[in-house]
């Protein structure tokens, strides 16, 4: 598989210095810098109430370099994608990949953005407010290392495949388990998108979930994803609707989880939009296990209003309600900004 991701990158190559030297005479090499910025204040109500402060969850800078038109390279560092032990903000290299893009085709390669919820997050439209339910559960890494690409049939159907290191960007490393991942849009109607995908992630005991104390008997497998998804998008609103599993979570048998999310945006006026969202997680464990592992297991609620007083500016106000199954409910009172260039 190695082999042969290193022959089709070449190829790509060859092609897109093809496209270079005909439309070198047109086209005209450039690039924009990037600059991204995620903010926050929130409250808590009653037993949450000594919950609050600002925050700040993204803080892109980077390059994008087009080289002709068909292949471009991007750069990006994100100076607040986690924290330490001391709460102090730790710095990564988000992105790092070269893309070509011709004839139906999209592929990058490199530490490059995962195609798991990369659709979903485009129809929720409010990813500074919150991450899509896979990425805030934690089913997949939001940026990877390796190879995606996605080729269009037709206007009404496209496929994707990726190979990649499945650890994510804040662990890069060579090792013997690898994702192997594969996906399917289909766009039947105007404004309208069906997708399925799945993945299997080879296991790996470096890689595998810590178990709860005094618990040994349980088997290891190979992890496994599916995602369903319907959304409807226009000028005015936006809709979407997911279900998610994860099989054999950290490679252990039979703990998984699954969930639904349903979420809508719609344009109130050419600077504000109302949105609203409502998230199901549950999850199961082995027959060793002596209680339930998951702690977002729960209802997740969150509606709020956006006003968009730039193109570069976005304020959300938004109230949360967190209703977990082991735990006791929270309410929180947020306001997102995003700053964009």
């Amino acid at each position: 598989m190695k082999q042969f991701s290193l022959v089709f990158f070449i190829a790509v190559m060859f092609s897109s210095n093809s496209s270079f030297a005909q439309d070198s005479l047109a086209f005209k090499p450039s690039g924009k810098m990037i600059i991204r910025s995620f903010l926050d204040y929130s409250t808590g109500f009653g037993n949450v109430n000594d919950k609050r402060g600002f925050d700040m969850t993204r803080a892109f800078l980077g390059y994008n370099y087009k080289f002709s038109r068909t292949l471009q390279g991007q750069v990006i560092i994100d100076g607040a994608s986690g924290k330490t032990a001391a709460d102090g903000l730790e710095v990564y290299v988000r992105n790092a990949f070269v893309n070509w893009n011709d004839k139906g085709f999209n592929v990058n390669v490199g530490l490059t953005g995962s195609l798991q919820f990369s659709t979903q997050e485009s129809y929720w439209m409010h990813r500074y407010v919150m991450k899509s339910f896979q990425d805030l559960n934690g089913m997949a890494p939001s940026v990877d290392m390796g190879v995606t690409a996605e080729y269009a049939f037709s206007p009404y159907i496209s496929a994707d495949l990726s190979i990649t290191n499945g650890e994510g960007y804040k662990k890069i490393k060579k090792d013997k388990n690898m994702r192997y991942a594969a996906g399917i849009s289909l766009r039947p109607l105007k404004n309208t998108i069906f997708r399925i995908y799945a993945d299997v992630y080879n296991d790996d005991e470096k890689q595998r979930d810590a178990l709860p104390e005094g618990i040994t008997d349980v088997k290891y497998k190979n992890q496994y994803t599916l995602s369903l998804f319907a959304g409807y998008q226009n000028q005015q609103i936006s809709f979407g609707a997911e279900y998610n599993r994860v099989y054999n979570k950290g490679f252990i048998e039979k703990k998984d989880y699954y969930g639904y999310s349903f979420y809508a945006s719609a344009k109130l006026t050419s600077k504000w939009r109302a949105f609203a969202r409502y998230d199901l997680t549950d999850s199961s464990e082995p027959a060793a296990f002596t209680s339930p592992w998951n702690k977002q297991d729960g209802q997740l609620i969150v509606a709020g209003v956006e006003f968009k007083p730039l193109k570069q500016l976005k304020i959300a106000p938004n109230f949360r309600n967190i209703n977990a199954d082991r735990a006791k409910a929270e309410q929180y009172l947020f306001i997102n900004v995003e700053f964009n260039l």
